[in-house]
């Protein structure tokens, strides 16, 4: 899509949905504002849109009319019956705390985000104007990164004997997230447009986004993202060996690999090393099993073992179930999204939320080559980060994945619309 193109498809949206895709190009700028919870809760623009999106959302589905509900979306609704069962006992335990309505804003996020994605993406027009509009935000991205990697740091995180930078954002997620953004779209267009752009334009954009997703990597050092991103550029590669070009994916590999033949070692030694130097000691004997993920193992074992003395109703159906003070265990203190859906959620919350993960990647089969290399690159994207991070109470990681997941539960003659034309 070009800007002009982009133009068009947004002034052909009604302003109930319009402000969905402006929300995504501004989201950079709203959590780099982060800092501003410090004077106040309602100061904040993170907290402030984490209001106000439920309700234009809901406008929006009361608006305009649900499509049939399909496999994807019966399974969804299943899920999303015990995640609003939990959040109504929160707001039973202590109705009147900016925590809890904090709590339940961030626990509905999927899904109201879904429903309301699945009236906005009505063919593979919207599923393209999203990801253009996540390559727009990357922008404010890219100039933040410049910025603190040629000028100054606005923030330094230490860890494990490396300096991140982080911006002005909550912590070093937001960079790999839209790092994560950006390469996923820009490879994704590669494949997209191979009948609308030449290829030397096409591959521009991704040697683009990938230059600034390995510079933004190796100053952030976030092992969730590294791993992310190298799983996607094999992908890459692969499709192109499969539905794409073998002469190019073969080329490919070549300057990858004389790339890391010159800087592959140093980057390995002062990059990566560090970040998984405990778990090295942890295979060698030289450290206890606790130690693995940077401590997450043992943490896990901790909260699980908590989680297994509790009575039946509270593991089958969640901790909100408790009526008291539990949202250390639902929020992002566990490091593991499927963790903390266990203690949100129960037993039955966490079978049902894999069950329609299942659901949804069974799609794949009906998806053309294009859209099945973004299905695989979100799921990655979703499992790697989930093992140490929780992206479901990420905003703009949501947006990302429930984009994608809305255009994989679309019927076939609404997916294949738009597909041959110019756009």
């Amino acid at each position: 899509m070009t800007f002009r193109e982009w133009t068009e498809w947004l002034r052909d949206l009604p302003w109930l949905l319009r402000w969905f895709p402006l929300l995504v190009v501004l989201r950079p700028l709203v959590d780099s504002l982060y800092f501003l919870k410090e004077v106040s809760p309602l100061a904040s623009p993170p907290y402030l849109v984490g209001v106000i999106t439920p309700i234009l959302a809901i406008a929006a589905m009361v608006k305009f009319r649900s499509p049939p509900f399909g496999k994807v979306d019966k399974a969804f609704l299943h899920w999303s019956i015990i995640v609003l069962l939990n959040c109504f006992f929160l707001l039973l335990y202590d109705p009147l705390s900016i925590l809890t309505i904090e709590f339940l804003l961030k626990l509905s996020l999927p899904v109201y985000l879904f429903f309301f994605l699945r009236i906005f993406i009505r063919d593979l027009r919207d599923l393209h104007g999203i990801l253009q509009s996540f390559l727009y935000a990357g922008i404010f991205i890219v100039a933040i990164l410049l910025f603190e990697v040629l000028v100054n740091p606005i923030r330094i995180e230490e860890s494990r004997g490396l300096q991140r930078i982080q911006g002005s954002f909550g912590d070093v997620v937001s960079y790999g997230m839209y790092i994560t953004f950006a390469i996923s779209a820009a490879t994704y267009f590669f494949f997209s447009r191979n009948h609308v752009v030449a290829q030397n334009k096409r591959l521009i954009l991704v040697g683009v986004v990938a230059f600034f997703g390995i510079l933004g990597l190796v100053n952030i050092h976030h092992t969730a993202t590294y791993t992310v991103f190298f799983l996607i550029t094999a992908l890459f590669l692969l499709f192109n060996f499969r539905k794409g070009s073998p002469a190019l994916g073969f080329a490919m590999i070549v300057i990858v690999g004389i790339g890391i033949s010159y800087f592959g070692s140093s980057i390995v030694d002062e990059k990566i090393t560090p970040l998984i130097e405990t778990d090295l000691a942890v295979y060698s004997g030289d450290e206890d099993t606790d130690r693995l993920l940077h401590g997450r193992v043992g943490r896990w074992r901790v909260m699980l073992e908590k989680f297994s003395s509790e009575n039946v109703p509270v593991q089958f159906f969640g901790y909100p179930l408790k009526f008291d003070y539990v949202f250390q265990f639902i929020g992002i203190g566990s490091h593991n999204d499927f963790i903390r859906m266990l203690f949100a959620t129960g037993i039955l919350g966490l079978i049902l939320y894999v069950r329609m993960l299942v659901v949804v990647f069974r799609r794949n089969i009906l998806l053309g080559p294009a859209q099945r290399f973004l299905l695989y690159a979100t799921f990655a994207a979703l499992l790697f980060y989930s093992i140490s991070v929780t992206p479901t109470f990420y905003a703009p990681f949501m947006y990302f994945t429930m984009a994608v997941f809305a255009y994989a539960a679309l019927p076939e003659n609404l997916r294949l619309r738009w597909k041959n034309q110019e756009f």
